[in-house]
């Protein structure tokens, strides 16, 4: 009896396994309605970094062939720098402190249609928003006895398209090339300052505004996605 018990578990066993082996050899790759994935660019020297200019990159599948990617990001630094000088001529020297910051804040998202969503190789095209702000501002502090204060600022919104496609190896990864173009408007300001610091005078000031506006095509990425 014990016999016939362990004989039942085991074939039991071995065809709920051959089972999942055998679904998972015809699952051909991820394009599934609820499945996500995160996208990573590989660089020429095979490292991964962002995609599309963000720090992460979600992409969601409403159905096998319609899907939403955002990204979202941010980059800043902050610099203390000390700036030494001599003049022979006028035996004038010093040094002079100068203070920068800058941050980088941008968000991208894509409605993403796969004309081809059934096979190891799947062709996608793609629209959506892009925003951004930059800022880059810096103080130094003149020997005698002056401030100088930098602070550009600029911003800009539009719409980018992409067209790719996406190689299954193994259906839960994915290597794929993309093609991007995208138009953007914005305002740039540009505020450059100078006080005296005894009286807090500003003795000197130029501001400066203008409105861009950028067409550009970027080169074809390669990218890896892992879904789950």
């Amino acid at each position: 009896m014990k016999k016939r018990i362990l004989i039942l578990a085991f074939l039991f066993i071995s065809i709920n396994t051959f089972s999942q082996v055998t679904d998972s050899i015809k699952q051909i790759n991820s394009l599934q309605k609820g499945s996500w994935s995160v996208q990573f660019e590989v660089g020429s020297d095979f490292k991964l970094s962002s995609f599309e200019g963000a720090m992460v990159s979600l992409k969601y599948h409403f159905s096998p062939k319609i899907a939403l990617r955002f990204g979202a990001g941010f980059s800043g630094n902050n610099i203390d720098q000390r700036v030494e000088f001599r003049d022979k001529y006028y035996e004038y020297y010093g040094n002079e402190p100068v203070t920068k910051y800058s941050y980088n804040i941008f968000l991208t998202s894509n409605f993403l249609y796969y004309l081809k969503h059934d096979s190891k190789i799947n062709v996608f095209i793609g629209i959506g928003p892009r925003a951004g702000l930059i800022n880059n501002y810096s103080e130094r502090l003149y020997i005698d006895g002056y401030l100088g204060i930098l602070d550009v600022e600029s911003w800009a919104a539009g719409l980018n398209g992409v067209f790719g496609c996406e190689w299954f190896p193994v259906p839960y990864l994915s290597l794929l090339a993309e093609y991007s173009v995208y138009g953007v408007i914005g305002k740039t300001s540009r505020k450059d300052w100078t006080y005296e610091i005894s009286t807090g005078y500003r003795v000197e000031y130029y501001n400066t505004y203008s409105t861009d506006f950028e067409f550009k095509g970027n080169i074809v990425k390669l990218g890896l996605s892992l879904y789950f």
